[in-house]
Parts: C-alpha cells; sequence; structure tokens
C-alpha cells in the first residue's frame, strides 16, 4: 500500500455511522470484486478525505460493528465457507464481511446462511489488512496536519532515498507508530449516545452455543454446506 497525500483540513461532516457505511460504499462501487488491494488504496485515499479526528472514529465504528460479529453462529458460517477459522482467522472473515458493505453486513448478521447469496474469493473470505488501513491513513493525515504537507513530502522523499528503504509501506508504518490512533481514541472515545445509535439498527437474536462443531454445520447453515459441498462428518481442517 503506497502513502496518499492530500493536503486540506478535512470534510466537516464528522464520521459517524452513516458516514462510515458512506465511505465503504463509495470504495465499493469504483472498485472490481475480490480486489483486495484496490480495495487498501482506495479506502485509504477516500479516508484521507477527513481529518484525523473522523479517521480514527472510523476505526473506532468499525470497531463496534467487529464486536457485534463477534457470534458463534457466524463462526460457523465461516467454517462453511472453507475460511481459515482460528481465532485470528475468524477476526479477518468479520473485517472482510464489514468490507463488503452495510447492506451485506446487515443481512449476514441477521441470518448467516444468507452468506450462502455473497460472492466469497477462492482464497478465502478473510482481509487481514483491512483491520489496518485506517491507522495508515490517520498516521498520515496527523503528520499532515501536524507538520503541513510540504514538510511530509520532503520527509517521505528523503526516507525513500535512503539505502535499503525501498517500501513505501515501510513509510506508513513508521507514520502509524508515530501517530498512535488509539491514543486518539482514548481520549475522544465514542459516546453511549452514538452506540445506541449503531446498536439500533442491528437485529440481535439469540446465538447459537460455542460447543458448535463441524458435524453440526449442515443443521446450522444447510445453503452454505449446500453451495460449498459441506456434508456431515466432512474433514474440513
Amino acid at each position: 500500500m503506497r502513502p496518499v497525500f492530500l493536503a486540506g483540513c478535512g470534510k466537516e461532516a464528522g464520521m459517524d455511522k452513516e458516514t462510515f457505511w458512506k465511505v465503504i460504499g463509495e470504495v465499493n462501487r469504483c472498485v472490481e470484486d475480490g480486489d483486495q488491494e484496490a480495495v487498501l488504496e482506495a479506502t485509504q485515499r477516500k479516508l484521507m478525505e477527513y481529518s484525523a479526528a473522523d479517521i480514527a472514529r472510523w476505526h473506532e465504528i468499525k470497531g463496534v460493528y467487529m464486536q457485534l460479529a463477534d457470534r458463534n453462529d457466524l463462526w460457523a458460517a465461516c467454517a462453511a465457507t472453507g475460511t481459515h477459522c482460528t481465532d485470528d482467522g475468524f477476526i479477518d472473515f468479520r473485517s472482510w464481511l464489514i468490507s463488503q458493505g452495510k447492506d451485506v453486513y446487515m443481512q449476514v448478521l441477521q441470518d448467516p446462511d444468507s452468506l450462502a447469496e455473497v460472492e466469497i474469493p477462492k482464497e478465502g473470505a478473510d482481509f487481514e489488512a483491512y483491520g489496518y488501513v485506517a491507522l495508515y491513513a490517520y498516521g498520515q493525515k496527523k503528520e499532515i496536519e501536524t507538520k503541513g504537507l510540504a514538510s511530509v513530502l520532503k520527509d517521505y522523499l528523503t526516507w525513500i532515498g535512503r539505502e535499503g528503504q525501498t517500501s513505501a509501506e515501510g513509510y506508513l508504518r513508521v507514520l502509524e507508530y508515530r501517530n498512535d490512533t488509539y491514543q486518539e481514541i482514548d481520549a475522544h472515545p465514542l459516546g453511549e449516545k452514538e452506540k445506541d445509535e449503531i446498536l439500533s439498527e442491528v437485529e440481535l437474536r439469540p446465538d447459537i452455543s460455542s460447543c458448535w462443531n463441524r458435524e453440526m454445520l449442515p443443521e446450522i447453515v444447510p445453503r452454505l454446506c449446500w453451495k460449498y459441498g459441506v456434508g456431515q462428518g466432512m474433514d474440513m481442517s
């Protein structure tokens, strides 16, 4: 992923749940399905249109939706698709699910078996790097707001010209470490009213037991099992 240097103070609208999904929707409308690298680039560029504080808020809102999707029935759906479904794999699955946009996310949260209607990449429904995209965008935007665009460009050219420093992503990591998104989040956390507004749109159902196993998948998510050829007793390791 490359740096995206944009001047300006960011959009004035601020970041809320509607704007959060708007960012994702605008990216998905301009990027070919399944091209995760393009999604990362476009998301970073879109986020850079906002202030650093709003970018941090976008990441925090994403965290709320990640937590809401931390359900056993969704984990079972993840397993049925053949996606790597360890603890870390399920985190990456939830990032992928959010990246698909509001309509898909809300539908799958309500009915995990509806994931059968979504086209899943051959390598699986996971998107680890999507979990970091706002951290990179925040690092750049905060640096620009603090030092000014000209100074940041000069620093970048100096850094990339050093012996052995050929990766643009390496520079993004430098800015990420220098400008901690979580310090911004801790200083300006989501309020209870904002969290309640997010929850008001989500229809939560009783979850299944955490004791589900692979043999139960055809009963839990029958359409997914039919689509991906998962039958009782099949080895899905």
